[in-house]
């Protein structure tokens, strides 16, 4: 092994094991900004093959994808991002990152979040669905297919009653599924979507809590509508995201194509594509940033670490704490099939920031 490779695997083992010193974490970054360190880290991953762990990983992706948005304040989550990115690739190919002093609080984990969610059926049942899930349900005329982390419906010959399900993410799940038309809906963590087991009449209605991105199959003779938050947005044969958490401010629709017609029972507007409605104040939007969760990843643009931190919290179901008041807004996209822990470093080194992770608790404080 080179020399260079023994430095960067020593001032790595420093690092994550919190030894490293303000010359060595100068060095460090520095040696992970220059040039030739990619095709590095490409060769210490072909020699090593640190196993089942890095063969999930799609670190390429990672790497490319962190340090893709410019910086939005004057720490350069660029550079150290990609500092955060390089050195967790470091570790999972040279195999010598352990989840080890379990006992320690700051170096518990917490895994990422899965397909997983609860089917409330229209009399009140449940059913527990999951990755691994494979099964046929039927309810009245209506047949209901599991295939892993999606819910098909196929209705026929609706009788003219109305019945509705309702379809749950807890924190740390998310799921999809093609409701009675042919539409598509993926649903975030902590969500959910109430919805007939059949579409008959004149309108197709749905209710959405948290956050779901919708393909809506078109049908002017039975427009679809989806209610959220006290607002109504209506397809107008379109692909949409509708964000409405009840924690955070506003609720915000993304229009990635078509239109949709938004209503907040006094005023109405219509968006055009690339456009968001946060509450009625239309705005340009960035579509790639509010479908990123959908797309596996969290999307940052001169977000505040409150708002990255509620995202967190849904998706590895983890209860947060601030020990400071902290006025931190950061930029960059981080894959979301990574260890919480992983994530945080990636944000210690962007950021004036740490964390400390004790159960499923997390306390952010000033660094």
């Amino acid at each position: 092994m080179s020399t260079q490779a023994e430095r960067l695997r020593y001032l790595l083992r420093q690092y994550m094991d919190g030894r490293c010193s303000k010359e060595e974490l100068t060095e460090l970054y520095a040696s992970l900004e220059h040039e030739t360190v990619a095709d590095l880290l490409d060769e210490e991953f072909r020699q090593t093959r640190a196993g089942p762990v890095a063969e999930e990983v799609d670190w390429d992706h990672m790497f490319n994808r962190i340090v893709k948005k410019k910086p939005a304040k004057q720490v350069n989550i660029r550079r150290y991002a990609a500092a955060a990115a390089a050195m967790l690739l470091l570790v999972i190919a040279g195999g010598f990152y352990r989840h080890t002093h379990k006992s320690d609080p700051v170096r518990q984990d917490i895994m990422p979040g899965s397909n997983k969610a609860i089917l409330t059926l229209a009399d009140g049942s449940t059913i527990t669905l999951d990755s691994a899930g494979n099964r046929l349900i039927q309810q009245g005329r209506t047949a209901i297919q599991q295939q892993g982390g999606k819910l098909q419906y196929n209705a026929r010959n609706s009788d003219g009653s109305v019945s509705y399900n309702t379809l749950s993410t807890p924190r740390g799940g998310q799921f999809r599924i093609t409701l009675p038309d042919g539409t598509e809906v993926w649903l975030n963590a902590a969500s959910s979507l109430k919805y007939p087991v059949a579409f008959t009449g004149k309108q197709r209605e749905v209710t959405l809590t948290g956050e779901a991105y919708f393909e809506v199959v078109h049908n002017e003779n039975m427009p679809f509508s989806v209610h959220a938050a006290g607002m109504n947005i209506k397809d107008v044969g379109t692909r949409f995201n509708i964000m409405a958490y009840t924690d955070e401010a506003a609720i915000k629709t993304t229009l990635i194509e078509g239109a949709v017609n938004i209503s907040d029972g006094k005023n109405d507007h219509l968006l055009k594509p690339g456009q968001q409605a946060v509450g009625m104040d239309i705005r340009e939007a960035d579509a790639d940033e509010a479908i990123a969760w959908k797309n596996g990843e969290f999307s940052f643009h001169h977000t505040s670490i409150y708002e990255i931190m509620r995202q967190l919290s849904r998706w590895y179901d983890v209860d947060i704490n601030y020990k400071d008041s902290l006025n931190i807004y950061l930029s960059g996209n981080i894959t979301k099939n990574v260890s919480v822990s992983e994530v945080f470093k990636m944000l210690e080194l962007a950021g004036d920031v740490t964390f400390k992770i004790e159960n499923r608790k997390a306390t952010v404080m000033k660094q």
